[in-house]
Parts: structure tokens; C-alpha cells; sequence
């Protein structure tokens, strides 16, 4: 039997029972269902293989990940490859090569170099966004990279997210990259006394953020371990919490509307 579901039987299941799904020599522990034989499967395809590790510790056991699609038939599976061809050429690191806007290096893995053109769409972006901040009241602000852990565990975030977050030990004290500006516009806001007349403040921030993610899940510019995020955090009354959102989701409806993307609520 599979070493790993044995050990999530033993470690995790505590029912009395529980269910498993058989099929041919396979017996499997998940909540199913499985198909009733391989032979419903017509057609399929491996799509891409990655490493993991074992309940996302980096210290336990390392695995591979594979990743399959399958269709009723071949000509859907057909399709499916062609529709895929197409986008491989629309793929953004692809681009980023050929047009000599950006790349990446084995030597800082998950953290995107920018080429003079790309810096300069780079920083077009960030002058729209910060256009588009002052249109709304934002006010920018620049905060630290790095912090003690122990701002990190009174926002808890270091229990929560520790392992996901580059730390050192600086004089026998533990600090982290920041993998998110939240905490930082906190101690902003608590800096001084604040009276109700500021309210809203609305803070925005491009700091370089860091997120240790596992190899296997960096993806181009869409899964790094080094960015900057146009993040905002909105300080105000309960009474002002409805306008706030509001405007928010008209922010986000303008800047989306200019570059084709769209989005709804669930």
C-alpha cells in the first residue's frame, strides 16, 4: 500500500471508518469516486510534472506532483493540444524573451530581472497606478522590508505563515522579509495620535515584498518569490466601511476596464 495514505490513515483519520476506492490492482484512500474502469478513458495526456514536499514541509520527504487531462475521444483531445499550441505562443515568458523585456536566472530562482524596456513598461504602470491613487484620496507611503518576528506574531502571521517567509537572525534576535505590507501601515497608522478628522486614510504602498514559495510552484510573473504589489490598506469609521468598499470596487473597475480585464463577485 501507498506509505503516505497509510499515514494519513493512522495520523489523521480518527472515525471509526472511512472510505477508499478500488479499482483493478489501485486501491486508493480519497473521497472518490473513481471511474468504474480505465477503459471509460479515451484519450489523455500528461501535462506537467512538479516537486512538493509532504504536507508542505520542506523538511519532510520530497514528491512529484503529475499532473494529466483526459477527454471521451481523441478529436477533443486534438482540439485541446492545438488550443494549447496557440496560447504557448501567447505565454508571457515567452514573450518576455523574445521581445527583451525580462528574464530569470537558476542564481535567484522566482525573482524576475527587467531589461531596460521592461523596466520602463515597468515603471509606466506604476506612474498610472500612482495617477489613479491621487485621483482617490491615496496617500503613498514607503515602509521597511524587513521586521522582528515579533511583529510578525502579534499580527499572526507567524503562525499562519511562517514558512513562507524568508528570516534571519540579526543579534540573537529572529526577523523576517516582509511577504505583505499590512503590519507596517499598522504601526504607520499607530505612530501618533490620530484624531476621527483624518479619517479615511488611505494609504498606498509599492514595497518590495518576499514570499519563500516552494520551487515547484514558481510560475513566470504569475508565482515569484520576489514582487512589488500595489497594495492599499484603508483605515476609517465603521460609518465610512460601505463608501470605502464601494469606491474600492470602482477602482478596480476602472483600472480593469482599461486594460480589457474583467471580474465579478461571489
Amino acid at each position: 500500500y501507498n506509505p503516505f495514505k497509510v499515514r494519513i490513515l493512522n495520523e489523521k483519520v480518527h472515525t471509526p471508518t472511512t472510505t477508499v476506492y478500488r479499482c483493478g490492482p489501485l486501491i486508493d484512500l480519497c473521497r472518490g469516486p473513481h471511474i468504474r474502469h480505465t477503459g471509460k478513458v479515451k484519450a489523455f495526456a500528461i501535462t506537467k510534472n512538479s516537486s512538493t514536499y509532504w504536507e508542505g514541509d520542506q523538511t519532510r520527504e520530497t514528491l512529484q506532483r503529475i499532473y494529466g487531462i483526459s477527454f471521451p475521444d481523441t478529436k477533443q483531445l486534438k482540439e485541446w493540444k492545438h488550443l494549447q499550441e496557440e496560447a504557448a505562443k501567447r505565454n508571457h515568458r515567452k514573450i518576455g524573451l523574445e521581445q527583451d523585456l525580462f528574464f530569470f536566472h537558476e542564481l535567484s530562482p522566482g525573482s524576475c530581472f527587467f531589461y531596460p524596456k521592461g523596466a520602463h513598461i515597468y515603471n509606466k504602470l506604476i506612474d498610472f497606478l500612482r495617477t489613479e491613487y491621487r485621483k482617490r484620496g491615496y496617500q503613498e507611503v514607503i515602509s521597511p522590508n524587513i521586521y522582528n518576528s515579533k511583529l510578525w506574531k502579534t499580527s499572526g502571521h507567524w503562525d499562519h505563515y511562517s514558512e513562507n517567509m524568508f528570516k534571519t537572525e540579526i543579534e540573537k534576535e529572529v526577523y523576517a522579509l516582509k511577504p505583505m505590507n499590512c503590519p507596517g501601515h499598522c504601526l504607520i497608522f499607530s505612530s501618533r495620535l490620530r484624531s476621527w478628522r483624518e479619517l479615511p486614510l488611505r494609504m498606498a504602498d509599492f514595497g518590495v515584498l518576499h514570499r519563500n514559495e516552494a520551487s515547484g510552484a514558481l510560475s513566470g510573473l504569475t508565482r515569484v518569490r520576489r514582487f512589488q504589489q500595489d497594495d492599499a490598506h484603508i483605515f476609517c469609521a465603521q460609518s465610512q466601511i460601505k463608501d470605502e468598499i464601494g469606491g474600492c470596487l470602482d477602482f478596480l473597475k476602472q483600472v480593469y476596464g482599461i486594460f480589457g480585464f474583467t471580474f465579478e463577485l461571489k
